[in-house]
């Protein structure tokens, strides 16, 4: 491991304090959404005019803004042009500033048209609510725009915790406006829908302070001096290869929600929430490490230390796999008690926990594919190869579209889930070809699988005693505690406790590396 590693995963973990906050908040603000909603109609109107917003949230903020932006932004930087980085940062702003401002007014205008087209079969009235409810929406994207580039140019210079803080800002927004506003009104969508407005403003002034510690300054200049900006054309590039690459899990869960809408009331929101639950751990981790390895990747490549790089991406994809296999194996174990406890409040009831547990089963399986792509793909954006991602991206949407239309007859809202991650798979496994056959990368190929095997393994062997031990522990909890939420708390968190602890005991006697470098990390 070379010297840069450590660093690394010492800022990841310090990205990840925050975003586990977040996470965790984010979950708190789901609870509220399942309990004043459900997964009824008006849930379902709620999920479908948020899914653009959200969309575009989850593109710029994770992944657009970042890969088209941090690899010219950082390069300049490392060579030590600052002023050439401030021409292509007015540039970027005044570009961006300009097209989120039109989008957001044409999405308005057609709000009603876009509904129809993400659920055709909503009836009138539920349709209307949706186009009403995104019209007040829609303006976040403005906000969350902004708000990611100034994210990146805060990461660029070595910034990290205001993207873990800003999130933070976002849900206590949301959550205090939910319970402020829902009393008052007789439809409780339009009260979370000031919330999400709300809330992105305040992720976007946020960061503004922050943006003094690295002398960097927006000035707004004509599009025209802007469009010629030469470092523009090189990172709309990187655009393209972010939307189809980063960006293709969130673009199959746009195209996919007319299908889900066909597959029954209730079905758009619980893919919504089982989706919650899987990007808590991307979040938490898989995210916060990305957003931090990006500039590593981009001076490592820029200084040409090959060693470097090949060092951080070998522990990069080590410590996913770590984190990412074992989330899915006790997932997929415990699913309906998952589900249950962060959700089953107020309307959110038996129907709707059956729901979003079958969907978050076949849905998590996906994550370690999504965890390893989302490490991948910023190699690739470091080295500025665009074409594997865009290729791989492609791949995945056709995948997941075709995938959804054969399986959600049988599955309903679980064939759609499973679909999402067929094409998780099929994009990890382009990426991952690609760096080994077509770039000779000289990370060993065997070794890498290896070890993912090794934690598979190591985690399907931590999971048997919950077999003998699940019922038991339930029922001695459930004979304690006369509240049901307390019983589960403390139920699940044991089982939890139970599979880490032998998880982390045999990754241990092993001598995993991930958990020296963990070691190394609270050493610090």
């Amino acid at each position: 491991m070379t010297q840069k590693t450590p660093s690394i995963f010492k800022k990841s973990s310090d990205l990840a304090v925050l975003t586990v906050i977040s996470r965790i908040l984010g979950l708190v603000r789901e609870s509220v959404t399942a309990a004043l909603l459900g997964t009824g109609v008006l849930a379902d109107a709620f999920s479908v005019a948020f899914i653009v917003p959200d969309m575009v949230r989850r593109l710029f903020a994770d992944g657009v803004m970042s890969a088209a932006f941090i690899p010219q932004f950082k390069g300049l930087i490392t060579e030590n042009k600052r002023e050439r980085a401030a021409e292509f940062l007015n540039a970027v702003f005044s570009i961006v500033t300009v097209f989120a401002f039109v989008a957001v007014v044409i999405l308005m205008v057609f709000s009603g048209n876009l509904v129809s087209v993400l659920s055709p079969s909503f009836d009138a009235e539920s349709a209307e609510e949706a186009a009403f409810l995104a019209k007040i929406m829609f303006p976040y994207i403005f906000f969350i725009t902004l708000a990611a580039l100034i994210q990146s140019v805060l990461n660029s210079s070595g910034i990290f915790r205001p993207s873990g803080f800003s999130p933070i800002v976002f849900n206590i927004t949301f959550i205090t406006l939910a319970f402020l506003l829902a009393p008052l009104s007789s439809d409780p969508a339009r009260a979370l829908s000031v919330g999400v407005l709300a809330g992105g403003f305040m992720q976007m002034a946020v960061q503004f302070p922050f943006m003094r510690k690295t002398l960097f300054r927006f000035r707004f200049i004509s599009l025209k001096k802007a469009f010629n900006e030469p470092f523009i054309k090189k990172s709309s590039k990187m655009i393209l290869a972010t939307l189809f690459g980063t960006g293709a899990y969130q673009i199959n869960i746009l195209l996919t929600t007319s299908f889900a809408s066909k597959a029954g009331v209730g079905v758009v929101s619980s893919l919504r929430f089982s989706a919650r639950i899987e990007e808590l751990i991307l979040g938490i981790f898989v995210v916060s490490l990305s957003t931090v390895i990006l500039p590593e990747l981009v001076e490592n490549a820029k200084s040409g230390n090959s060693g470097a790089l090949e060092k951080n991406l070998s522990s990069a994809l080590n410590f996913v796999a770590f984190i990412s296999i074992p989330a899915v194996i006790f997932t997929v174990f415990n699913s309906d008690e998952m589900v249950k406890l962060l959700f089953g409040f107020g309307k959110f009831d038996g129907t709707s926990v059956t729901l979003t547990s079958d969907a978050l089963r076949f849905r998590i399986a996906g994550l370690f594919f999504i965890a390893i792509s989302r490490i991948m793909i910023s190699l690739f954006y470091a080295l500025e190869k665009t074409n594997v991602p865009i290729v791989a991206g492609l791949t995945s949407i056709v995948v997941n579209f075709a995938a959804a239309y054969f399986l959600v007859g049988s599955l309903a809202g679980g064939g759609i889930a499973l679909a999402s991650s067929i094409a998780a798979f099929s994009c990890a496994a382009i990426l991952f070809g690609s760096y080994f056959f077509s770039l000779k990368g000289s990370l060993k190929l065997g070794k890498v699988f290896v070890c993912f095997f090794k934690i598979s393994i190591i985690s399907v062997v931590s999971l048997l005693p919950l077999f003998f031990l699940k019922n038991h522990v339930y029922a001695f909890f459930d004979t304690v505690f006369k509240t049901g939420k307390i019983s589960e708390m403390c139920s699940f968190s044991v089982t939890a406790v139970v599979f880490m602890m032998i998880f982390v005991g045999i990754s241990a006697v092993l001598k995993d590396e991930t958990i020296e470098t963990i070691k190394g990390i609270f050493r610090k």
